[in-house]
């Protein structure tokens, strides 16, 4: 970084962002900064309160739980731990209940130390909640410093990145939060291929290990962009005949697939013991439209009202006008300083300027005919022209063709074109386009409207396994903001160039990006009235504050105890029955997950009011291997809990213990 501190104007803003204080540890400390004020007031509470709301939140948190508590004991000399290690405590009796949804094993391991020493749940989940913002900041800021050698460049990415919008309404997905280990990988390949380092390419497997066993999604997603990045540095490099890089590189890949696949292969076995695919229709409902591109957060600001162009579940992906903007200008100057570096080439074969000139007037429609069907404008005729454009897929392809002919008779546009794919630039837009795509799901939407009816996504789905069991296409937006934020890098990189003063550039545009993105104070501990009960508790307690009965069950036997808590089958009390399981262990028939198994639907018919069908209630309970109920008495509007109380009695069981409105009974 050039910092000319003789210059007339600086001053302290110069003293504080000198070439020295550039360096990765204080720019850690200026993310975790804005972390902070970010998410504002969570710091407040870090040991007692849960940002954005208690539902996925805590299913999160019992699961970390669940994950150290298990890591901790093997840890510790107790080698049985790990045995049922997937067979988690909810859904009893049935198996493999952990990966009914993300395992967050490789964010079990970050809390480790932390949830050694003081064994709040509670503490480890926000710190971990902090680090996403911090090391998404961190890893972005490293590989576009080192792509750009740009300082400012790198910090403004790393804003771009780890305070985007579409972060704030993932707040309560912790898993979705925690992509921070994408751009760290492709750092450790950058630095690798730049100075042939084996400890570079050893960071850059285990940043990619452990991105693989915090989020399936990006597993996934990310793992073919690597392998796209890899073959994009041994192109511009020319490493192909390099026998010691390859092997280095395949090495690395084989460590990473053989340290992933004892994580996969539990969600493959779900589906041979009979869970379905995610149907296509659910897909769709959950893929990104155009529009969400233009559709940011309610909760910001900035734009939580004037940008709300078409909103959907998961669908506030607008990434900042900033970022858009610094991308844009980025693409031009690199684009521009490609172009200037074939002169002297022919532009085009001789005599074939008319064509040319027809084939740039075809681009020049079919791409304004593109952009108004992104629109979302749809034509039947064009002036007298019974011109049908309903769909994406014709203009696409003309457009696709026109362009590839054009590159065929130009020289200069085939020279431009070698030149500029061969930088990192191209290869961040053109990967946040792939990715763009990807994330509009097995249907391209715009505004509603089908204008693709067999996006590739479809591919994916039909033919890559673990792609059909995956719910949320949007999530790839993430991808996408990870290497805009990567182009946007090369924007103010810039501007740094012809303003000279990076820092202050730096300054004025992260100011701008986070604005844009900023929704404190967030959501604590939001709660949600369920239907027909009395609202949860508007808190979740851990150690000593712990409701007595959940130390009370604590001091029943285990293994042989089994837990039925009512009401039964409430998602807003089904995930703190499982949040304080966390304090006993036991098995729980309740449960809450990102999938139910059938025997857990069907109980729920017979559990949630089991007045109504007293004797298969009953029954189910037996059969299910119950051994102790808890009724929650002050969760009920009126006089059931007394009636489920009467009906247990009535059948055999005794109440062994009391608390406040909690009664405890024994069923057998």
């Amino acid at each position: 970084m050039r910092v000319l501190l003789h210059k007339e104007g600086t001053g302290i803003f110069f003293s504080i962002f000198s070439e020295k204080n550039s360096r990765p540890l204080f720019i850690t400390g200026l993310y975790l900064a804005i972390a902070i004020i970010f998410t504002w007031p969570l710091s407040l509470g870090l040991t007692r309160d849960i940002p954005w709301d208690l539902g996925d939140s805590l299913l999160n948190a019992w699961i970390l739980a669940w994950d150290a508590d298990h890591t901790l004991r093997f840890l510790a000399g107790d080698f049985s731990a790990l045995n049922g290690f997937w067979n988690a405590n909810i859904f009893h009796p049935e198996p493999l209940t952990l990966a009914y949804s993300e395992h967050l094993i490789g964010q079990a391991i970050q809390i480790l130390p932390v949830y050694a020493l003081t064994g709040n749940i509670i503490l480890s989940y926000n710190l971990l909640f902090l680090s996403t913002f911090v090391l998404s900041g961190l890893g972005t800021y490293l590989f576009v410093r080192e792509v750009t050698g740009s300082a400012p460049a790198g910090f403004v990415a790393g804003l771009i990145y780890a305070f985007a919008p579409y972060r704030v309404p993932q707040f309560a997905h912790l898993q979705v939060l925690s992509s921070q280990w994408m751009p760290f990988a492709l750092y450790g390949l950058r630095r690798y291929f730049d100075t042939r380092h084996i400890r570079a390419l050893i960071g850059a497997g285990a940043a990619l290990v452990l991105q693989n066993l915090s989020n399936g999604y990006f597993m996934l997603f990310f793992s073919p962009i690597v392998a796209a990045y890899v073959i994009f540095e041994f192109a511009t490099r020319r490493l192909w005949r390099d026998a010691r890089v390859w092997g280095s590189v395949a090495l690395t890949a084989v460590v990473v697939i053989v340290l992933a696949l004892p994580f996969f292969f539990p969600y493959l076995q779900l589906r041979r013991l009979g869970f379905p695919p995610r149907p296509l229709n659910e897909v769709a409902t959950y893929s990104a439209d155009i529009f969400s591109y233009w559709t940011a957060p309610p909760e910001s600001h900035v734009w939580g009202r004037a940008m709300r162009a078409f909103p959907k579940p998961e669908g506030d992906l607008f990434p900042t006008l900033t970022a858009l903007g610094l991308a844009l200008i980025g693409l031009i100057a690199t684009v521009r300083s490609s172009w200037q570096k074939t002169q002297g080439l022919s532009a085009v074969m001789d005599g074939l300027k008319p064509v040319v000139y027809f084939l740039l007037a075809v681009c020049a429609v079919y791409a304004a005919l593109l952009l108004l069907l992104l629109g979302g404008i749809r034509f039947e005729h064009i002036g007298p022209l019974p011109i049908s454009v309903r769909g994406i897929g014709r203009p696409l392809l003309i457009l696709t063709l026109t362009v590839g002919i054009l590159l065929g008779i130009s020289p200069r546009g085939r020279s431009f074109s070698r030149i500029w794919l061969g930088t990192a630039i191209a290869f961040a837009f053109l990967v946040a386009c792939l990715a763009f795509v990807l994330s509009l799901g097995p249907e391209i939407r715009t505004g509603g409207r089908v204008i693709g009816e067999m996006g590739p996504y479809s591919v994916l789905y039909s033919h890559v396994p673990g792609f059909d069991g995956l719910r949320v296409p949007a999530r790839y937006a993430m991808v996408v903001i990870l290497f805009l934020a990567v182009t946007a890098g090369f924007g103010v990189a810039e501007l740094e160039r012809r303003f000279a003063r990076g820092w202050v550039v730096a300054a004025v545009v992260g100011v701008l990006v986070v604005g844009e993105s900023f929704a404190a104070p967030i959501i604590i501990n939001g709660t949600a009235a369920e239907g027909g009960y009395a609202p949860p508790p508007p808190r979740v307690f851990t150690g000593e504050q712990v409701p007595p009965v959940y130390q009370f069950l604590r001091t029943l036997p285990s293994p042989g105890t089994v837990v039925v808590e009512f009401p039964f089958g409430e998602w807003g009390y089904e995930v703190r029955y499982m949040f304080y399981s966390t304090n006993h262990w036991h098995p729980l028939l309740n449960g809450y997950s990102g999938t139910f198994p059938l025997s857990y639907s069907l109980r729920g018919v017979l559990l949630r009011h089991p007045l109504e069908s007293p004797d298969l209630a009953w029954k189910s309970l037996m059969e299910d291997g119950a051994t102790h109920a808890i009724v929650h008495g002050e969760l009920f509007r009126d006089d059931e809990d007394d009636a489920i109380g009467r009906w247990l009695v009535e059948r055999g069981a005794r109440q062994v213990a009391g608390f406040g409105g909690d009664r405890v009974y024994a069923l057998r």
